[in-house]
C-alpha cells in the first residue's frame, strides 16, 4: 500500500514538472517568434529631409550583403516614385535620394529587400 502511495506522489510531481516545462517552452517559442527583432533585416537608422533641392538622407544598418529597393509613397501608400536599386554590403550605409517635386505634406519612404518591407513616414515642407 505504501508503494502505491509513493508511486502516486512521484507521478503527480512528474506530471506537474512536465506541464511547467511544456508551458515554458510554449512561452519561449511565442516570445522568440513575436517579440524578438529579426537580426538579419536591414534597419533604417535615420531618415532626414533636406531642402533646396529636396532630397532624403537615409542611414541604414545592413547585416549582410543584399539589394535594397526604395520607393516614395503617398498617404494612401500609392507609389509616387521609385529609385534605382541599391546594392549594399554589410555595415552602415548612407544614401542621398533626390525627391521629385511634390506638394507639402506627409509621405512615406518604403525600403524593401527580398525578405522584408519597412515603411517610414516623413514630412515635406518647402
Amino acid at each position: 500500500m505504501q508503494d502505491l502511495e509513493n508511486i502516486r506522489t512521484a507521478l503527480i510531481i512528474t506530471l506537474s514538472i512536465l506541464v511547467l516545462l511544456l508551458a515554458f517552452r510554449r512561452l519561449k517559442r511565442h516570445v522568440l517568434a513575436k517579440d524578438m527583432p529579426a537580426p538579419l533585416h536591414a534597419e533604417v537608422v535615420t531618415l532626414t529631409v533636406a531642402y533646396h533641392p529636396s532630397r532624403l538622407f537615409v542611414e541604414l544598418a545592413v547585416p549582410e550583403p543584399q539589394v535594397i529597393h526604395f520607393a516614395l509613397l503617398d498617404t494612401q501608400h500609392n507609389r509616387l516614385h521609385v529609385w534605382n536599386d541599391q546594392p549594399a554590403l554589410n555595415g552602415r550605409l548612407s544614401l542621398e535620394l533626390a525627391l521629385p517635386y511634390n506638394p507639402d505634406g506627409s509621405y512615406y519612404l518604403e525600403m524593401s529587400t527580398s525578405t522584408q518591407r519597412t515603411v517610414r513616414q516623413f514630412r515635406l515642407q518647402q
